[in-house]
């Protein structure tokens, strides 16, 4: 099957002893490493290996004024090649810029073995990935920081609201109706269909119903794709910290 070609995999790493470890890790898996380490964002690639699978895993220390630097001309220059950030910790915005600048994953340094090959599969299929403990564990902290300045100790869920970078009138923000605003926070949330029908008193599969017309209306994949467009584009002001603890993790990124 296609996803089980060898695939052309190119790193960039600041740190000698990263590359090798990486190295040993890849060795014995269909990722063949590049002999060239990216290390000023140019590298030489014959046609060959450009016209097969093409992965990048870019240690986002290369990079201190920001992923974009690197992320943005790979893209532009290999425009089928995918790109995993590998980074020493968790850092919220500088996962959004990753994928704003197009990269397809986002791992940490400290996951398993098994696992980041897992993440490196994900990512040959089209798949986004991203930690999502830590992802979760991020927007708890903000709800619990938004929380705190709350009057009334009551939760409810809210309508989404713009967030100051403003979308304009043809966004699809405007196209959600008031329940799809309330599932997609939810989605936001890490929160699985039946705890979302729960919450809101209707039967699962009308959940889903309303989840295949929200992908439909943002223009995403699926629900880990929805998520982070709800965090890159809508402030919710009322998010339940409570149901990020007890979520279950998102389905095909909850990977340990």
């Amino acid at each position: 099957m296609s996803h089980l070609l060898p695939v052309t995999t190119v790193l960039g790493c600041k740190n000698s002893m990263l590359r090798e470890g990486l190295r040993h890790i890849l060795s014995s898996t269909r990722f063949r490493l590049h002999p060239e380490n990216l290390t000023r964002g140019d590298i030489t690639l014959d046609h060959a290996v450009q016209e097969s699978p093409l992965l990048f895993i870019l240690d986002a220390n290369l990079y201190p004024s920001g992923l974009a630097e690197g992320i943005w001309p790979l893209k532009q220059q290999h425009t089928q090649a995918r790109i995993v950030v590998l980074s020493d910790s968790f850092n919220l915005e500088g996962m959004k810029s990753a994928f704003q600048s197009g990269a397809d994953g986002y791992c940490l340094a400290t996951t398993g073995c098994e696992a980041l090959i897992k993440y490196l599969d994900l990512v040959m299929l089209g798949e986004v990935v991203f930690p999502s403990a830590a992802f979760l564990a991020a927007i708890s902290t903000r709800a619990d920081e938004l929380d705190l300045s709350k009057e009334a100790p009551t939760i409810k869920i809210s309508s989404l609201q713009v967030a100051p970078a403003s979308e304009g009138h043809d966004s699809p923000i405007r196209t959600l109706s008031s329940r799809e605003a309330e599932i997609l926070q939810c989605l936001m949330q890490g929160a699985p269909n039946k705890v979302i029908a729960r919450k809101l008193d209707v039967a699962e599969a009308t959940v889903k119903v309303h989840i295949k017309a929200i992908l439909r209306k943002i223009r995403v994949a699926n629900r880990t794709q929805a998520a982070m467009w709800a965090v890159n584009h809508l402030a919710s002001n009322s998010a339940d910290a409570s149901w990020i603890q007890s979520g279950e993790r998102l389905a095909a990124h909850s990977l340990r």
